[in-house]
């Protein structure tokens, strides 16, 4: 249109197209609603994998508890521990390979010959096969930090993270069993030879080296029967979890699976009840029998019974009124493991 002075006005038109992109204020606010959600989401997603982990673990005690009682069933006896010639023997562990589909390396197993010695025997060797089903998933830990099992071309043998229980040791006369002779001068409330370079080792167990007490190396061994469980199988520790975190700061604290019981030394494959969980570690000598029980669950560790149940033990559980009798199979104890 056209103006008193000759000017052409023309109408402006504006045009409101939406925006394509966040401001800055919005794109801060949502990744701040994202944080929140992912440090929410975090512990649920950790927790579960935790609670696998766990139901893993006490599956692989299940079978090993189950493997011990066909082993029973087949020869009258839990496995024996033996020290032959004085000299570590083969641990429970290689005994019961038949009954967890490892025929083929159970036929390597030599029984009656030492676990380890000078040079590579065919016993020693077995340690560079690494079995699933003993290795808890929620320990890192899988190696034997002993150089002593290194294996030639392998290094050191592959450890074990599930033990057996060898029976109770304590001084205390809470909780405490029958009193039995002792070999040496130190008084137990339980049943144990003592004298040996690694600490006691316990006879009231289902895994001893020998389930009464002796003063010299058996020369025929015996083992655990069932019938010898007087306080009842229910009642009654067989195995145990030993992987929790610090063990491994302990050169030795682990060790081969492969290896047994020494006779008055060291035992690999199975361990005193005598100290509260996850607490004491291997001190370099005098203690390796008694290592503690425990594990990297929160709150206990699994543990499985003479009669093949598995439970999960608070770490809580009273020492002396309900772990030492636990231990023992024939202490006359009523305990509860709840």
């Amino acid at each position: 249109m056209r103006g008193k002075w000759g000017i052409y006005l023309t109408t402006m038109s504006v045009s409101f197209r939406p925006r394509n992109a966040f401001t800055l204020v919005e794109l801060l606010v949502v990744i701040a609603i994202i944080g929140v959600l992912v440090a929410l989401l975090l512990p649920a997603v950790q927790a579960a994998r935790e609670a696998a982990r766990r139901m893993q673990c006490t599956n692989h005690l299940r079978q090993l508890s189950i493997s011990l009682h066909n082993f029973h069933d087949v020869n009258g006896t839990f496995p024996k521990q033996i020290s032959p010639g004085g000299n570590t023997g083969v641990s429970w562990l290689c005994l019961v390979l038949p009954y967890l589909e490892q025929k083929a390396l159970a036929d390597q197993v030599q029984p009656n010959q030492a676990s380890y010695q000078s040079g590579q025997n065919a016993n020693r060797v077995l340690g560079q096969y690494k079995i699933p089903g003993f290795y808890c998933p929620s320990y890192i830990e899988v190696r034997s930090s002993s150089t002593i099992d290194n294996i030639t071309n392998f290094g050191n043998a592959y450890t074990t993270h599930y033990v057996g229980n060898m029976g109770p040791v304590s001084t205390s006369s809470a909780g405490s069993g029958p009193s039995g002779p002792t070999v040496g001068l130190k008084a137990a409330a339980y049943n144990v030879i003592t004298g040996g370079a690694q600490g006691e080792m316990a006879c009231d167990g289902i895994l001893p080296l020998s389930p009464t007490v002796v003063a010299s190396n058996p020369i025929t061994p015996e083992g655990v029967r069932i019938s010898m469980i007087t306080d009842g199988t229910s009642n009654t520790l067989m195995v145990f979890e030993v992987a929790w975190k610090g063990l491994e700061l302990s050169p030795g604290s682990l060790r081969a699976w492969v290896r047994g019981v020494t006779w008055l030394s060291d035992s690999t494959a199975a361990k005193n009840v005598q100290n509260a969980m996850n607490t004491v570690r291997y001190n370099g000598g005098g203690n390796y029998n008694s290592i503690s029980m425990g594990s990297n669950h929160s709150g206990g560790c699994n543990v499985g019974f003479a009669d093949g149940s598995t439970r999960f033990l608070s770490k809580n559980v009273d020492l002396n009124n309900v772990l030492l009798p636990m231990a023992s199979r024939a202490g006359g104890e009523s305990t509860n493991a709840d």
